[in-house]
């Protein structure tokens, strides 16, 4: 049977808010965001079982009905009435429990790429739609690039691509489960922001690095209760990053900087201190078929 690859980036938020909280305790967020250079690789094989197998490398995440993947392979089989199985390999690069959307971004890649291998019945706002359902930053990892994000996640609005720049992730050891960083936002009793989505925007589309720097916002940030975060951001900072924020719900941090030696002395400094760092740039694509 057939078999594609594909290559699903992670996610930083340049900009998140929380506008308010449903009375069913679903948040209604207000992001922007930007897909770069950090893949997982899905590796996906129809078959005739009716069944959906995922297997996971060199990964703690579970690889059963619970992971994203799965659910997203099952759902578009259901929607599609197929009577074909699908096996699911995925090889891991992006850290979980990060904030960069790892789990979003392989759901992504089986959409993509399951729908492909079908015949491609169905359009890709239908796929945004159904991602929607798994998960709010799946819409996002299947369009990718530079964009405002509203609602459940499938309100999409593209911007112009941000510049290549130079981002440097770096992440503890320990990760923030998302649950309990909202549970501590919700408990704070903060108010729910008014967005400063539109001033972000601006400055990106205006192609105005220096200001989307100055504007890097993530609500989220203090809720995650991690001392590591704001040490790393300071290191960062301090090593003449132009702005550096937590991504998501954590615990990774991105700076951006404006010339490599820059990013190199944080990296190195961050590396003796015990930390996760990866170099990378924006991509102007989500989830992507390559084979």
């Amino acid at each position: 049977m057939k078999t594609v690859k594909v290559k699903c980036p992670a996610k930083l938020n340049l900009y998140l808010d929380i506008t308010h909280r449903m009375p069913n305790g679903y948040h209604i967020m207000e992001m922007v965001m930007q897909a770069v250079n950090l893949f997982d690789t899905v590796y996906l094989t129809l078959n005739d079982t009716g069944e959906v197998t995922l297997s996971m490398e060199d990964s703690p995440i579970p690889a059963d009905q619970t992971n994203i993947a799965w659910r997203c392979a099952r759902l578009l089989l259901d929607e599609t009435k197929s009577r074909y199985g699908v096996e699911i390999r995925i090889h891991k690069e992006i850290p979980s429990e990060a904030g960069l959307g790892g789990g979003s971004a392989d759901g992504a890649g089986v959409l993509v790429g399951l729908n492909a291998l079908l015949g491609s019945p169905l359009r890709t706002e239908r796929l945004i739609e159904l991602g929607a359902r798994v998960g709010s930053d799946i819409p996002f990892c299947i369009q990718g690039g530079t964009a405002m994000v509203r609602g459940y996640g499938e309100i999409l609005e593209a911007l112009e691509p941000l510049d290549d720049c130079r981002i440097l992730i770096a992440k503890p050891a320990k990760g923030v489960p998302t649950a309990e960083c909202f549970a501590r936002y919700d408990a704070s009793g903060k108010p729910y922001g008014i967005p400063g989505t539109p001033l972000i925007k601006k400055a990106i589309n205006a192609d105005d690095l220096s200001a989307v720097c100055k504007l890097l916002y993530n609500a989220l940030e203090e809720a995650a209760d991690l001392p590591e975060v704001q040490e790393i951001r300071q290191i960062m900072l301090e090593s003449g990053a132009a702005g550096s924020r937590m991504t998501g719900s954590g615990s990774a941090v991105f700076g951006i900087f404006p010339r490599s030696e820059q990013l190199e002395n944080a990296s190195r400094t961050l590396k003796k201190l015990g930390y996760y760092t990866r170099r990378c740039s924006p991509v102007e694509y989500g989830a992507t078929i390559t084979e």
